[in-house]
């Protein structure tokens, strides 16, 4: 199909951790599959409840973006920012580029970008633009 329609090769697939992990041998076929056509593959809501830290070593992913319950109280929950902390230290270790949702104010960009998170995305980044 990637051929068949010439897709660019700089797509990016997001799988959400909670559901697709669940059936790990397909997904990994699935993935080994896309990454001979330079997919990139993130990993949506990492750190939503489930968080399979063992599927993440396993799988070649490129992205891991972090859970956005977690980020948008970073700046009020320690809890919080000890586990984005450890997320980021994990993917970092592992190669693995880690995005950050739902910045939505000055106070978690400032904490986010001290944490060198690769990518941020939310209204205090840009709103949503149209597709073309």
């Amino acid at each position: 199909m990637i051929e068949k329609y010439n897709i660019n090769e700089r797509l990016t697939i997001e799988l959400l951790e909670s559901e697709e992990l669940n059936h790990f041998e397909i997904i990994d076929k699935f993935i080994k599959r896309l990454k001979k056509y330079q997919v990139q593959i993130a990993i949506d809501d990492f750190g939503s409840g489930y968080s399979n830290f063992a599927y993440i070593i396993k799988l070649d992913i490129d992205y891991l973006k972090i859970d956005s319950s977690l980020i948008e109280n970073i700046h009020k929950d320690k809890q919080a920012l000890k586990i984005v902390k450890s997320i980021i230290s994990f993917a970092k270790q592992l190669d693995i580029k880690v995005v950050a949702e739902k910045v939505h104010n000055q106070e978690i960009y400032n904490i986010l970008t001290d944490l060198k998170v690769d990518y941020l995305q939310g209204y205090y980044i840009s709103k949503p633009k149209p597709t073309i």
